[in-house]
């Protein structure tokens, strides 16, 4: 009786077996393209946030180098080492000045703190580019300020 039963069977299980390691194989290999696609976006956000922060630092180098007593109109380019996985280009420009309380721009705008007879307000511009290394990451700041300078004697 156990004889008829074993010549009856003719490979079923392998059969469905290989078909089950298939999907299975499949469901693995699915899995890890879709897992490496995840690390690659989390790897350029990283990157990207470096950049960021290296513009940001960038921006603040530009801020504490510029000199009121000391007013061009040529840029001042600057690449400090701030970050080991970035670099950063930092161009400090002169953009203009206001006169003391009383007049400014066509807006209205008046240098605040100031006084005509003394003082100036002196308008700088600051744009600081960070690049990541290892990718083409990369972020531009832009940041104006006033600072206030002696009137030219």
């Amino acid at each position: 009786m156990n004889n008829a039963a074993f010549t009856r069977q003719r490979g079923a299980a392998l059969i469905v077996g290989l078909m089950m390691l298939l999907a299975l194989t499949l469901i693995g290999v699915t899995t890890m393209g879709m897992n490496t696609m995840e690390l690659r976006m989390a790897n350029n956000a990283q990157n990207q946030t470096n950049a960021f922060q290296a513009a940001e630092a960038g921006l603040e180098v530009g801020v504490g180098l510029t000199d009121s007593n000391d007013i061009t109109t040529n840029p001042q380019i600057i690449t400090p080492p701030l970050l080991a996985n970035a670099t950063v280009l930092v161009d400090s420009r002169f953009v203009g000045l206001i006169p003391g309380r009383g007049s400014g721009f066509t807006s209205g705008i008046s240098c605040p703190g100031s006084s005509p007879e003394r003082t100036r307000c002196a308008h700088f511009e600051v744009r600081s580019i960070g690049q990541h290394l290892a990718s083409n990451a990369s972020s531009t700041q832009l940041q104006g300020f006033y600072v206030l300078a002696p009137q030219a004697q």
